[in-house]
């Protein structure tokens, strides 16, 4: 509101579309001198009959070609077709040319829709196609893994049941390399490095005794290995 200025004092105008009287208000501070209309509804209005007006310039623009075009001669081809166009959609107004523009751009809509609809229908089924083709390493490790994980289930199985391998899980003598299903951790030597020896490699280096003996002073005993993976006997 202007200073000094009380609400019954306000400036106002008549709106150019409704003819009806508007005060001032806040936000016309900046611009009240180029406010023509009192509402939103009375602007659009304004530029609808604005296009209109706009339009009818034009249809009397392509009027005035057809009636010049049978006194020109240079160009003549270029309008004729024009004017054969027009013809043939049946303008004879205003309201017929906006129908006509109207028309075509929906047919022009529906087309480009449809073309869309099928580039895209296009561009999915490829990337369906190039995703089968292509290998995923997140996928493949994932297979892998569960793969790896159902055969050792099975091998377990398997030897539980007494139809598996009978060598699995076996280790090597230190002494004689024989793979065995028990071993003994132990010291034999005078480097006094510790050893998994198998149960006739024990007797030589202990003498039979699990402590050891005054015969085998590089003995020293450190524990028992068990093969639990060992197949079953039935």
């Amino acid at each position: 509101m202007p200073r000094g200025i009380k609400k019954e004092n306000l400036p106002s105008k008549l709106c150019v579309v409704c003819d009806r009287p508007f005060t001032w208000r806040k936000k016309w501070e900046r611009c009240w001198d180029e406010v023509t209309t009192c509402s939103k509804s009375c602007n659009r209005k304004r530029k609808e009959k604005g296009k209109a007006s706009s339009m009818d310039e034009f249809g009397a623009a392509l009027v005035d070609v057809q009636l010049d075009a049978t006194f020109v001669n240079t160009g003549s081809d270029e309008v004729e077709s024009l004017t054969a166009q027009i013809d043939n959609i049946g303008i004879r107004d205003t309201s017929d040319l906006l129908s006509a523009i109207e028309e075509d751009d929906s047919q022009y809509n529906l087309q480009h829709n449809s073309d869309d609809e099928s580039i895209q229908s296009i561009q999915s089924a490829d990337s369906s196609n190039s995703n089968l083709d292509s290998t995923d390493p997140v996928l493949d490790a994932k297979a892998q893994r569960k793969a790896e994980k159902k055969r050792k289930k099975a091998e377990r199985r398997a030897q539980r049941e007494g139809r598996g391998d009978p060598t699995a899980g076996q280790k090597q003598c230190t002494i004689c390399n024989k793979s065995v299903n028990l071993l003994i951790r132990c010291t034999y030597d005078s480097s006094e490095e510790w050893g998994m020896v198998c149960g006739k490699c024990w007797d030589d280096i202990s003498g039979g005794v699990v402590d050891g003996d005054a015969a085998h002073p590089y003995y020293r005993y450190g524990g028992l290995w068990k093969n639990r993976r060992a197949q079953q006997s039935t």
